[in-house]
């Protein structure tokens, strides 16, 4: 098979699902995890096939070429979207079995990762940004797919809009390559770009990737089903931003650079922060995946790209895990009546239970505090690792930024402890015994749960458990970051004793029968101006709304200033026309009238004179001497 058809068939097998779920009525919906199933193993065959990037290209406008390509990154990257689609479609077969509307959200799954796998293989920035919207429109669809509920459509409308903003900005930027001539074939870019497309194509990837001021939307996604959030805002869709930056980041603006930094940092606290106070289980899982990607901004702009794409991957397999745990907890919540499955102030006690979904939450939690053994300690102390080195390199202010990561490590780590000990340990909050629920634990739920947790642990990319490199590394074609500095692997054992010390606080905190956790039932908003803040995301959805409030209301005062001037200019026309015709009447009347009048008299003057006027000489003669009488009686007798 050549390498183009082969590629052909990872993008297009998922679109050829799409149609099947329709096409084969019910049973189509499981024919399309075999397409998907089709493209993940082509992916594979595709990555130990790959010995050098391949390109094709072909003219889509007059004197405009787009085209796709592969190399180590993307096939790596097409292999972890086609695996998670699988193991998420396995998932929702048990997740969605009772849904009536299961047909429509398998067909939206096949067609969300068919534009996924068409974004990873983009050269061209035009052909991306295209793949880019259609990523975006399936993630809406997704997001709304229960649009019965009252918040799925407006939650849908959010994500869909604010990610908008961000895409005028990316289309801008590759525009203005256009305009300057420059390529844009990501395979052939070769100098650094100018700070204005670099600004504007990085402002693109924050939007995608929930980035500062865009954060707020990845929330609201959580109105979708949970096998969603699982592959869409934790996994893929998210990660699209970073792999855009991870592309054009050797060849952005330094300035720039410094920008995506200070981002991804800000955005990586703003998560971390915004998580601990949270009651509802997939809202903590949302504000950790801002704050993993915050992570990953980071260490794109600290030029460790690697890791950063390193801690994707690792992180697309411990907070899919996290979703899906979470996923079947909800979904045997459910059976409980007058009760919120997501509300983690009516959850504990489900351990022995849910023994399996146990295990495997606990693993990819640890995954995602950074505890050594795990592989988010791995691919975070990469990313650390070059902060450290890049702020050795830039000067003071820059030590801000690792230090700042390493309270962000602490952060995670508490509220990660927090979770797992809040849903899983201690007694029942809700009121009634456990035992009265009904738990199953099917191969459904069983297979992708033990595949994302064994992908989260140490061995399955290096021996040694405490390295930051990867056998993955390799297939990436990367070159690891590596420091000998003091400060760089102070730092190192710095955050893993943050790490320890923030699940160790969480559990002394909130362990079973301790005061936290018996009131944790009857916690309300924190009362705190401060607490209020990090409990509602430092009200960025409310600026959101305000903005678009304030825009609405703008346009509303525009729309009522415009009605007042067309009704002045609508009265200014009407008295002209007004005045117009009174003007007409009074030529018409008096001034024609006069002018007429005296036309008239001199008509009648002249008809009368014509008469005392002769032709023949005779009455002439006659005229004269009448005329002559008059004139002397007149001075004789007068």
């Amino acid at each position: 098979m050549s390498m183009e058809a082969l590629i052909s068939l990872i993008v297009l097998l998922p679109l050829l699902g799409l149609g099947s779920t329709y096409a084969l009525n019910h049973s189509g919906w499981r024919v399309s995890a075999a397409f998907i199933a089709g493209s993940f193993f082509c992916s594979v065959y595709l990555l130990f096939q790959l010995d050098s990037p391949y390109m094709v290209r072909w003219e889509w406008l007059p004197n405009l070429q787009v085209g796709i390509s592969a190399d180590k990154p993307a096939a790596i990257l097409l292999a972890l979207v086609g695996l998670l689609s699988l193991l998420v479609h396995l998932f929702s077969m048990e997740y969605m079995k009772d849904d009536t509307a299961k047909q429509r959200y398998f067909a939206k799954l096949a067609f969300f990762t068919f534009s996924m796998m068409g974004l990873l293989v983009s050269d061209s920035l035009i052909l991306l940004f295209v793949f880019w919207e259609l990523v975006g429109f399936s993630s809406y669809l997704l997001i709304g797919f229960w649009f019965k509920k009252d918040s799925a459509p407006g939650s849908a409308r959010m994500a869909f809009m604010v990610n908008k903003v961000a895409d005028v900005a990316l289309l801008a930027g590759i525009l203005m390559l256009l305009r300057e001539g420059d390529s844009t074939f990501v395979s052939e870019l070769g100098e650094t770009l100018f700070f204005l497309p670099s600004l504007l194509i990085a402002i693109g990837a924050f939007g995608k990737s929930a980035q500062l001021p865009f954060s707020g939307w990845i929330v609201k996604a959580m109105a979708g089903p949970t096998p969603i959030s699982a592959l869409i805002h934790a996994a893929t869709m998210v990660a699209a931003g970073v792999y855009l930056l991870f592309r054009i980041g050797p060849f952005l603006d330094s300035q720039v650079l410094a920008i995506v930094t200070i981002t991804g940092i800000a955005t990586a606290m703003y998560g971390a922060l915004s998580a601990i106070t949270q009651n509802d289980i997939k809202k903590v899982l949302a504000y950790s995946t801002i704050s993993q990607l915050g992570y990953m901004v980071m260490g794109i702009g600290v030029s460790a790209g690697e890791a950063s794409i390193f801690h994707l991957w690792t992180h697309a397999f411990f907070k899919a895990g996290l979703f899906l745990g979470a996923g079947v907890v909800i979904h045997t919540l459910h059976q409980r009546e007058n009760s919120d499955p997501q509300d983690m102030r009516q959850m504990g006690g489900i351990r022995s239970k849910l023994p399996w979904t146990f295990v495997s939450f606990l693993v990819c939690s640890l995954a995602l505090a950074g505890i050594p053994f795990f592989s988010g300690f791995m691919s975070k102390e990469g990313i650390l690792l070059a902060a450290w080195t890049w702020a050795e390199q830039i000067g003071t202010w820059a030590y801000l930024v690792p230090d700042l990561a390493l309270v962000t490590i602490l952060i995670t780590a508490f509220y990660v402890g927090r979770l797992v000990i809040l849903v899983f340990l201690g007694e029942s909050r809700y009121g009634t015994s456990v035992d009265a629920i009904k738990f199953d634990e099917n191969a459904y739920f069983k297979i992708p749960l033990t595949v994302l947790a064994i992908g989260s642990i140490w061995f399955v990319y290096n021996i040694n458990p405490l390295a930051h490199t990867s056998i993955l590394d390799s297939f990436f074609g990367l070159v690891s970051i590596d420091s000998d500095s003091f400060i760089a692997q102070s730092g190192v054992g710095i955050s893993i004793f943050l790490s320890i010390a923030g699940a160790v606080l969480a559990f002394s905190l909130f362990k079973p029968k301790s005061a936290f956790s018996l009131g944790y039932r009857d916690n309300v908003l924190p009362n705190s101006f401060g607490g209020r803040v990090i409990y509602n995301g430092f009200y960025l959805i409310n600026a959101y709304r305000l903005i678009g409030t304030t825009i609405h209301s703008t346009a509303q005062g525009v729309t009522w200033v415009e009605k007042r001037i067309d009704g002045l200019l609508h009265f200014l026309a009407m008295s002209v026309v007004v005045l117009a015709k009174v003007l007409a009447i009074v030529d018409r009347l008096i001034i024609d009238g006069i002018v007429n009048f005296l036309a008239w008299i001199a008509r009648v003057l002249g008809n009368v004179t014509s008469l005392v006027h002769a032709r023949e000489s005779q009455w002439q003669i006659i005229w004269l001497l009448i005329a002559f009488v008059l004139i002397l009686s007149w001075i004789l007798f007068f």
